[in-house]
């Protein structure tokens, strides 16, 4: 390999790995509108279940205190490349395990040299242990409401598991919520870096499929969003997909950046690393009032990629998406709404740049 190539890939497989990390800039003093979200954390703390070591290891977040009774929504957690450690992603999954569902995270790699051509069967096998632990345990999943979250590589992973949930048995996806999409040429080379992605045309048409991303995440998510909403044209119903772009935007001294690690939410309760011992991590992570300051938790998670997410979980309460009953929320899929655009505002009151929607399948 030339020298030229190799810093190409060097260079590209560095900025997925930073999108991992949390930036040092200076975080925003305060973001109003968030006491609805808030409101929903109706669970004081999560219940931690850790099962397997290395890639073989899967996260399970339980809603504790109280426990959840009677069937539990469950998010199949995706994470991106490098992703192994959930702390990340920590105050997202906090926020939707107090809310009542069931998360489960997969590790699903070793380290940066895994093929990601093994990564989907990874995630699926650790999967099947964890929903064999619960069922175990005597909880039960509901499968009305099982969605499948991927970011970056782990949006590949999601595809590919609407498309082989049964092969794979794993609850069939009822929704896909899929951010800032990547492929196997974002982080390998050679035979390795041959797409993941499966045949578009095997997902079932009534799968409500949001794409979210960055409007400035232009070496991974931006390109491979469109891509992907291209591809939807001709299989997903019209009213069942969507394409959302979140804009960056500046205010009085504060930044909000929408890159490709615009999804992170660290925290540091869910430092995990698949090298610590199970014994020595906790049984119980306690809720709290806020959220720690990050210049990675800001108004696109919680107006943007957060709010999607609850707005499809919240819509397969009362019907599977396979159902003639079942309504997408309008605040997802109707395009030009205020609800569907809305990022809130800046500490003083000011809007925040509103939400892109680009259709694909409009010129076609």
């Amino acid at each position: 390999m030339s020298s030229a190539s190799w810093l190409c890939v060097c260079s590209m497989v560095c900025l997925v790995m930073s999108a991992q990390a949390p930036s040092s800039a200076k975080p925003q003093a305060s973001i109003p509108g968030l006491a609805p979200i808030e409101a929903r954390q109706t669970h004081a703390a999560v219940e931690l279940v850790t099962i397997g070591e290395g890639m073989h290891r899967v996260y399970i977040f339980l809603p504790a205190q109280p426990s959840v009774i009677g069937k539990a929504p469950v998010v199949f957690f995706e994470h991106g490349w490098q992703g192994m450690n959930p702390k990340n992603y920590g105050a997202l999954i906090d926020h939707l395990a107090r809310e009542g569902n069931v998360v489960i995270y997969p590790v699903y790699q070793e380290n940066n040299e895994t093929a990601p051509q093994i990564v989907t069967a990874a995630a699926a096998e650790a999967e099947r242990t964890a929903l064999a632990e619960l069922h175990r345990r005597g909880m039960e999943i509901d499968p009305q409401r099982a969605i499948y979250f991927g970011y970056s590589m782990g949006a590949a992973i999601a595809l590919n598991l609407a498309v082989q949930a049964d092969t794979e048995r794993l609850p069939a996806a009822q929704a896909l919520v899929l951010v800032a999409p990547g492929d196997a040429i974002h982080v390998a080379q050679g035979e390795k870096a041959r797409s993941i992605w499966p045949n578009l045309k095997q997902l079932p048409a009534t799968l409500p499929i949001a794409i979210v991303t960055g409007q400035d995440d232009f070496a991974i998510g931006l390109p491979s969003a469109r891509k992907l909403a291209a591809g939807l044209c001709n299989v997903i119903m019209p009213d069942r997909r969507v394409l959302l772009i979140l804009p960056a935007d500046e205010h009085a001294g504060s930044k909000v950046s929408s890159g490709h690690g615009a999804v992170g939410s660290p925290d540091s309760r869910y430092d995990m690393e698949p090298t610590t011992p199970r014994a020595k991590l906790p049984k119980i992570i306690a809720g709290r009032m806020g959220y720690e300051p990050s210049v990675s938790l800001n108004q696109l998670d919680f107006f943007g990629f957060w709010r999607v997410l609850d707005a499809v979980i919240d819509s397969l309460a009362a019907a599977p998406s396979t159902s003639s009953r079942y309504v997408p929320p309008a605040e997802v899929f109707v395009t030009g709404t205020p609800a569907q655009t809305y990022l809130g505002t800046w500490a003083d009151g000011t809007v925040y740049k509103p939400a892109l929607v680009e259709d694909p399948c409009a010129a076609k």
